[in-house]
């Protein structure tokens, strides 16, 4: 019988469309490195901290090394609905210009920024961008959060 294919479909559904703990991406350039995103969860009350956390994960089996041309290893930045910047961890930051490197061995412990958000964003969809300055361009993933 195929009578639960369609269950399975409605329960995945539905799930999806709750708070789940986590909510991640992966984005990279290229066979290099792969960046991930994460957020605590999805779906976050006005005002309530939006946990963070941002990964440089090397999946290659030789070591990568990324260049900088700044002292900035990373950056978030928030849209909202209307693709239009309304945070940025850097806005105001003085960066050193400073040329350095970050290598990454294969498997082993990935480059890890962890940001918390205290703003008060009003209720809406957001859109959350990590990114890596790293040359020859730079490495981003996104995801997107609820405020309610």
């Amino acid at each position: 019988m195929r009578h639960g294919l369609p269950w399975l479909s409605a329960l995945l559904l539905f799930a999806l469309g709750t708070e789940t703990p986590e909510v991640a991406a992966t984005g990279g350039n290229g066979a290099k490195v792969d960046l991930v995103l994460k957020a605590d969860k999805a779906r976050y009350r006005p005002g309530e901290p939006i946990a963070l956390t941002l990964q440089v994960v090397n999946r290659n089996p030789q070591p990568v090394t990324l260049q900088f041309r700044t002292a900035q290893r990373h950056d978030l930045l928030v849209q909202d609905a209307q693709g239009r910047e309304v945070w940025r961890r850097s806005a105001g930051e003085m960066v050193a210009q400073v040329l350095g490197e970050e290598t990454l061995l294969p498997g082993g412990k990935p480059l890890t920024y962890r940001v918390t958000l205290r703003e008060h964003f009003p209720a809406g969809r957001y859109t959350v961008i990590g990114l890596i300055p790293a040359d020859p361009g730079p490495i981003s993933a996104t995801i997107g959060i609820q405020i309610e």
